[in-house]
């Protein structure tokens, strides 16, 4: 685990911001920029933050309604707010047995 500046371990949210933080940085350095596009954003929470996985019905709507999946650009402010959004979204119902 990292240690702050003042010795004391990080505690589990500042670690959860540290990985969010990270993530965004780790992949719109891939293309050089300070955005993500939508396709960036999808390969990011499913490579990289699966725990999303259970909420991933309205953010993957939010993701479509960025517009072109190439072109459209997600800045860090939005990626921040989506986070927020799908970590407070309560978890998509599984599907019943036999129902598929």
């Amino acid at each position: 685990p990292r240690i702050c500046r003042d010795c004391q371990e990080l505690t589990d949210v500042e670690r959860a911001i540290e990985t969010v933080i990270s993530q965004f940085h780790c992949y719109a350095v891939k293309g050089q920029k300070e955005y993500l596009t939508p396709n960036e954003m999808q390969d990011l929470v499913v490579q990289k933050l699966p725990h999303l996985g259970k909420c991933v019905g309205p953010l993957e709507e939010k993701i479509e309604c960025m517009g072109d999946p190439n072109e459209a650009k997600l800045e860090f402010g939005e990626y921040w707010d989506m986070m927020g959004d799908a970590n407070r979204s309560p978890p998509s119902p599984s599907p019943a047995p036999g129902s598929g």
